[in-house]
C-alpha cells in the first residue's frame, strides 16, 4: 500500500489516476477547493483535503501522511511551481536526515513539449535539443528541468501525456473537434459544410485516459526504481491517427454528411496551434521501464463509442427531447 497526495483529482486526467490508484488498494488524498468536490471524491473512496494548491498551509501538513505527491493540476498560473516550492520548503523535506527516504514527486506533463515534428521523437532526447515546444506549453521544459534539479531532496518522475481521449467530455480535445458536429445536429444542418479548427494532415499522438492512469499507477508502484534512473522522464502515447481520419470517423458515426472543412489556427491562437502540433512519439522506453502496454490504441476503430460518450456529456439529447 502506497499513500498518495494528488492535485487535480477531479480533472479529466487526474480523476482516472486517482480512481486507478484506489482500485489497486492505495490510499489516496486529494486537494480540492470546494465542498461539492469533497463529497464527490469521498464517494470514490478518495480522502479529500479542502484547500488550495496556491495556499500551502491548507495541504502541507498532509505531506507527513504520504509517500508520493502527484501533480496532475492544470499547471497554469504558477500552480505547479508553487506546489514544488512548498514541498521543498516543508518541514518534511528540510528536516529530513540524509538516510531518510525522500518524498516522491510525480509530475504529469505533456508531449507538446516536443513541439511540432515529422520525425520520430523519444523521451531520451531532451526537449529543446532540435525542437522548441509549442508556445502553449513553452514554460514546461524549464519546469521539468527544475524538477530534475530537485533530485537531491525529492524522488522525481515525469510522465508526459499524449492527447488524452476516452469518455470525451467537453473538457477533452474531442470537445474542441466535435462541438461543430453537435451544433450541426442540433440545428438540423448535418448536411451542410462544417468547419473545424485545426490542420487535417497532422498526426495526433493519442492516449486513452485509462491507459494513462495505468501508466501512472505502474510508475507509482515502481517509484523507488524509476526515480533513480538518470533521466526519469517518460512519454506516454498509445497510438497515432490523423485529425482528418479522426473527424471523418466521428462524422460517419454521427451521420454527418456535409463536407468537413478545416481552418488553420491563427498565429496568436496558442492553444489552437498546440492542438495542431504533429508528433510521432516512440513510447518503447516508457513501456519497458513502466511495464506498460496501452489497451486502447485507436480512437477511430471505436469512434461510435467515443462520439456517443461525448454526446452524453453535452446538452444534445436534452435539446432534441425538448424540440420533439
Amino acid at each position: 500500500m502506497i499513500r498518495i497526495l494528488i492535485f487535480g483529482a477531479s480533472g479529466f486526467v487526474g480523476n482516472p489516476i486517482a480512481q486507478a490508484l484506489r482500485r489497486h488498494g492505495h490510499i489516496v488524498y486529494a486537494v480540492t477547493r470546494t465542498e461539492e468536490k469533497t463529497i464527490e471524491l469521498s464517494k470514490q473512496e478518495i480522502i479529500p483535503i479542502l484547500g488550495d494548491a496556491l495556499q500551502p498551509e491548507t495541504w502541507v501538513p498532509a505531506l507527513d501522511l504520504v509517500d508520493i505527491v502527484i501533480d496532475s493540476s492544470s499547471s497554469s498560473d504558477g500552480i505547479s511551481e508553487g506546489i514544488l516550492q512548498a514541498i521543498k520548503e516543508s518541514q518534511r523535506v528540510t528536516s529530513a536526515k540524509k538516510h531518510d527516504p525522500k518524498i516522491g514527486y510525480l509530475y504529469v506533463s505533456s508531449i507538446w513539449v516536443h513541439g511540432d515534428s515529422s520525425e520520430v521523437v523519444t523521451s531520451r532526447v531532451p526537449t529543446g535539443t532540435n525542437r522548441k515546444p509549442v508556445e502553449y506549453v513553452s514554460w514546461r521544459p524549464a519546469f521539468e528541468d527544475s524538477l530534475l534539479q530537485s533530485k537531491d531532496v525529492l524522488d522525481i518522475a515525469i510522465l508526459r501525456a499524449g492527447v488524452v481521449f476516452g469518455g470525451c467530455s467537453s473538457r477533452s480535445l474531442c470537445g474542441l473537434w466535435w462541438t461543430p458536429f453537435v451544433e450541426a445536429l442540433k440545428t438540423n444542418k448535418y448536411h451542410e459544410p462544417i468547419t473545424i479548427k485545426g490542420k487535417p494532415e497532422v498526426s495526433i499522438a493519442l492516449v486513452h485516459k485509462h491507459d494513462f492512469a495505468r501508466a501512472v499507477l505502474n510508475a507509482v508502484e515502481r517509484f523507488e526504481a524509476i526515480s533513480q534512473i538518470h533521466y526519469p522522464i517518460f512519454d506516454i502515447v498509445g497510438g497515432h491517427e490523423t485529425l482528418r481520419d479522426i473527424n471523418r470517423a466521428a462524422a460517419n458515426a454521427l451521420g454527418i454528411i456535409g463536407e468537413v472543412k478545416y481552418q488553420a489556427p491563427t498565429a496568436d491562437d496558442h492553444f489552437g496551434n498546440a492542438t495542431s502540433a504533429s508528433l510521432l512519439i516512440d513510447s518503447t522506453r516508457s513501456q519497458s521501464y513502466l511495464n506498460w502496454q496501452p489497451k486502447h490504441t485507436s480512437l477511430i476503430k471505436n469512434a461510435e463509442v467515443y462520439v456517443k460518450a461525448y454526446l452524453y456529456s453535452t446538452d444534445y439529447y436534452a435539446t432534441v427531447t425538448r424540440s420533439n
